[in-house]
């Protein structure tokens, strides 16, 4: 691990030192620039609808929103708020139909839920006939879109401000019992329907189980769950993620000394990077692409590199430290927990002096868990054990195509034939025996 740890660095280094970027000073390898880039407070990110208004320069960086990226693509889409319990407004989007497709009439809704460090754009950066979403709504499937709190989407409170240590006080505890009902609610009511389909990627799958098992009455609202490259238990861990597990103690040291609260959050300073150093045509593009692979797994065949600068441009979309500290916690415990706050913080919390354990034995509603062998956040043997402990899981599948890594299941460029055109699918038959299960229920 070691020398593959200065390999990284010197790589890293040679990133930096190709950046022809104001904040680089006279090209000197800076360790301040690093700081910003990694704990930038400075988000300076415009948002705009069309794609003729995106620029890259020093003092104005803009990315198309969720609804020009959709409609680009010659779909429409809406855009809808939800405030928690405690206050967060959050955003949902809502792709309503595609180029041949207009109409508003009755549709299954499938909710699509992002993982850590995305947005709802995740869902549709690579474009028609190759994103999920996109797909989905080529089925005709009402398709929404989640963001969860602190995301470049959701810095917005009813009293907080994301500059105060209050607001980032929030690990995926909280987005999981707090914010992804609030969402599943909002879109029930809003459509008029009393059960969904969901989707979830990576942390996305982490918060259903969350919610699923702490508020048991949400599993009939799940029509089907479809877990992509579940994380619930860590039994086994990269060698990446020890090193990093084996640090972690001083890293969130450093963090609360430096009153920092919020990590790899989206602004104009990622994103002139990701553009400027990751296009096909700069000599340190193949680092972007291992830094990327460094977690996820490689998978050089499936990447479509000439899209990096335009993902680099939506993620990473930020993460609160104590999310981070949330998931070490249970890498450490190698049990699926509620957020350790210590004993008298617990009681406070809890109503006990230990953290809450999530019983996935309570989670009664149809999941399918699709996973990879090549996949170093979601590895197989992790999988299995949440398999183990679910009691209704009608599928369980392993991507037949061995390199496919946690990224691939959202930007592989043969995605649609390595995944989603099975997932559909499922979905579709299994919209079709309730049919079925209903139109006898109806002769009888």
């Amino acid at each position: 691990m070691s020398m593959k740890l200065v390999f990284f660095i010197l790589m890293l280094t040679v990133v930096l030192l190709e950046a022809k970027l104001n904040f680089w000073g006279d090209l000197v390898f800076s360790r301040k620039a690093i700081f910003n880039y990694l704990f930038s407070k400075d988000y300076g990110v415009v948002r705009v609808r069309k794609s003729g208004e995106v620029k890259t320069a020093v003092n104005n960086v803009t990315t198309l929103d969720f609804i020009g990226l959709v409609e680009k693509n010659g779909y429409s889409a809406e855009e809808h708020y939800v405030i928690t319990e405690d206050g967060y407004i959050l955003v949902l989007h809502r792709i309503l139909g595609n180029p041949v497709f207009k109409g508003q009439g009755s549709r299954k809704v499938v909710f699509l839920q992002h993982g850590i460090l995305c947005t709802s754009d995740c869902w549709v950066l690579i474009g028609a006939d190759k994103d999920l979403a996109f797909l989905l709504a080529d089925k005709e499937y009402d398709v929404w879109l989640g963001n969860f709190r602190g995301n470049a989407y959701c810095r917005s409170h009813i009293k907080l401000s994301p500059q105060n240590k209050e607001f980032w006080q929030f690990s995926y505890h909280e987005i999981g019992t707090r914010d992804l009902p609030s969402m599943i609610d909002y879109v029930l009511s809003y459509t008029k329907q009393n059960t969904m389909h969901y989707i979830g990627h990576s942390m996305g799958t982490t918060v259903l189980f969350t919610l699923l098992s702490m508020r048991p009455e949400y599993n009939a609202k799940i029509k089907l769950g479809i877990c992509l490259a579940p994380v619930a238990i860590w039994k086994e861990i990269s060698s990446f993620l020890e090193y990093i597990r084996n640090k972690m103690p001083k890293i969130l040291e450093f963090l609360e000394s430096h009153e920092i609260y919020e990590i790899a959050s989206l602004s104009s300073t990622s994103i002139r990077i990701g553009r400027t150093l990751c296009t096909d045509k700069a000599i340190t593009q193949a680092v972007c692409i291992a830094i990327m692979f460094l977690t996820s797994g490689s998978d050089t065949a499936q990447l479509n590199t000439t899209k990096l600068p335009e993902i680099l441009s939506y993620y990473p979309a930020g993460v609160s430290v104590q999310t981070i500290h949330h998931f070490y916690q249970n890498i450490n415990t190698k049990k699926f927990q509620a957020y350790d706050n210590g004993y008298f913080g617990n009681y406070k919390k809890y109503g006990q002096m230990t953290p809450i354990m999530y019983d996935l034995k309570k989670i009664t509603a149809p999941l399918a868990l699709y996973y990879s062998v090549n996949d170093l956040l979601a590895p197989k043997s992790n999988v299995l054990e949440i398999y183990k402990q679910l009691p209704n899981v009608i599928l369980l599948e392993e991507n037949p195509y061995k390199l496919f890594t946690h990224l691939d299941f959202l930007w592989a460029i043969d995605g649609k034939t390595l995944l989603y055109d099975r997932l559909i699918k499922l979905l579709q038959g299994f919209d079709d025996q309730e049919r079925i299960i209903d139109d006898e229920f109806i002769y009888f």
